[in-house]
């Protein structure tokens, strides 16, 4: 497994547009921290990927893609983010933007989003 920031991003985000949660829960260290403004603070692997699959149930059909994904440290990259998507429950579409800096241990598992 690459230790590279930019590719262990890539690899998460390529994981999430496929809707690979399997692939993705291996990839959180087990006491993981995920920040977000639409949701706050998520604390531990098991509560993040509980989230995630809430989300990924109401916007199924996301789309999302990396504008410019960049090295910050030697254990850490960000991604300027864009997504398309529709909510189950209304109908509505939404697109948004962001950025996000994914922090990686030793091991290249994420702690930190």
């Amino acid at each position: 497994m690459s230790k590279d920031p930019i590719k262990l991003l890539e690899r998460y985000h390529t994981a999430l547009n496929s809707f690979d949660f399997a692939g993705v829960e291996k990839m959180f260290a087990e006491d993981a921290e995920y920040y977000s403004s639409g949701i706050g603070g998520l604390y531990g692997r098991d509560a993040i990927m509980h989230a995630m699959k809430a989300y990924f149930t109401e916007f199924s059909d996301q789309i999302s893609s990396d504008d410019k994904v960049e090295l910050v440290s030697a254990n850490s990259a960000r991604a300027h983010w864009r997504l398309t998507a529709t909510t189950k429950t209304s109908g509505r579409k939404v697109k948004r933007q962001g950025t996000e800096i994914v922090h990686f241990n030793a091991k290249g598992l994420i702690t930190l989003v």
